[in-house]
């Protein structure tokens, strides 16, 4: 099990309030979204597709679609998006790259703790399609 990168534990702590709200929910995936598009680049190409799954899986959740994930997983997922939207996590973004870099390590770091429950998304996203 890998380290929980530092300042993650704050993110946790307010997505254990932002996943009982699915308006919120969605918000959040919408501005993970047009951050990833805007201001993604070579930054984030290692942890794109992982991103765009965790987004999916909020999206999937806020509107009642998927709910074969648990609590959990879903605080952790909802708390690498809060990290990732977030202009000043522990490195700002404006820090010539820098901060993108620490929210892509913050993405793969949730997605190897939640891999069986994203793997197991993944395949029912692929059905649905």
């Amino acid at each position: 099990m890998s380290k929980q990168p530092g300042g993650f534990a704050r993110f946790l702590a307010l997505a254990g309030k932002v996943v009982r709200s699915p308006a919120g929910l969605q918000r959040l995936a919408k501005q993970a979204t047009q951050k990833m598009i805007k201001r993604g680049g070579a930054s984030l190409a290692a942890v794109q597709e992982q991103l765009r799954t965790l987004i999916d899986l909020v999206t999937a959740y806020a509107q009642g679609d998927y709910r074969e994930v648990s609590t959990a997983t879903l605080v952790s997922v909802v708390a690498a998006l809060l990290y990732f939207v977030a202009p000043l996590d522990a490195l700002p973004d404006f820090l010539f790259g820098w901060g993108l870099l620490d929210d892509a390590a913050v993405i793969g770091y949730v997605s190897g703790q939640v891999r069986k429950e994203l793997d197991a998304f993944k395949q029912w996203q692929d059905q649905s399609d």
